[in-house]
């Protein structure tokens, strides 16, 4: 199973081996689905801001909505459907009775249009987590950007590197740094300037305290060079990640939106 069961970690603290309990958290990826083709599992709410939404980004957002759905529903014993998310605004989104500092714990991301489209969602069950996923872009003036909004040794690092070296280097920090900011519902700014990471290991590890003051969490990076996609994974906690990746583009239909704003 891809996360421990509440059972094993109690019997795991009740023997004394909290401190080697590490849980496993499955990261898993999916190239969105142009066919909307699970849409019917949203909410009315959702099938309101999806009819609202440009035609590109919608199955992105589709697609992550779902696959959230279907892992918390995995985790809390419910249909998809019945799973009770509410968003305010275009912000973050949260189960309803349900306390911040309360399992189970969660993240979603998406990026690309409706070409490219991919989505990204984990669940947790012992930590607080956040992950973030980016497309290496070379349109995107990396330089200007680290040398403004990213700690002074990462820019002289990256700076010094072969410019795809460091575009590389630049798009792994930014999606760290990223997930971080979602695991602590934070400022991006803050924590791009604030946010410094250890490089000199064989693991990237933090190097200074997060703006929200975590000293130690657990960093998982992937690149996936076939898609130009950064992957990123923190948690609050000890855990290990193992990623289910499979993206393959699906098929499309002329009109895939079934439900419009009236829903």
């Amino acid at each position: 199973m891809a996360v421990e069961s509440g059972t094993k970690l109690a019997a795991a603290i009740d023997a004394g081996e909290s401190e080697a309990v590490a849980e496993t958290i499955t990261l898993k990826i999916r190239a969105a689905d142009h066919g909307l083709n699970a849409q019917e599992i949203l909410s009315a709410p959702e099938h309101a801001r999806l009819a609202d939404m440009h035609l590109g980004a919608r199955p992105a957002f589709v697609t992550a909505r779902t696959m959230l759905r279907a892992a918390l529903g995995e985790y809390m014993g419910l249909t998809a459907s019945a799973v009770p998310l509410l968003q305010e605004g275009a912000g973050r989104v949260f189960i309803e009775g349900f306390a911040d500092d309360e399992p189970p714990f969660y993240s979603v991301s998406h990026t690309g249009g409706a070409e490219d489209g991919i989505a990204a969602v984990s669940v947790a069950e012992t930590c607080p987590i956040g992950l973030d996923i980016q497309q290496v872009d070379s349109s995107v003036n990396w330089q200007r950007i680290a040398q403004r909004r990213f700690p002074a040794e990462e820019w002289t690092l990256m700076s010094a590197m072969p410019e795809a070296e460091g575009r590389m280097l630049f798009f792994t920090l930014w999606a760290i740094k990223e997930s971080f900011v979602k695991m602590e519902d934070g400022n991006l700014m803050a924590y791009l300037r604030t946010v410094e990471l250890d490089l000199s290991g064989g693991s990237m590890k933090l190097k200074s305290p997060t703006p929200g003051g975590r000293t130690e969490a657990t960093i998982f990076f992937h690149f996936i060079p076939e898609f130009q996609l950064a992957v990123a994974l923190v948690a609050g906690g000890k855990a290990t990640v193992e990623l289910d990746s499979n993206i393959r583009t699906s098929s499309r239909r002329a009109d895939p939106l079934s439900h419009r704003a009236e829903a």
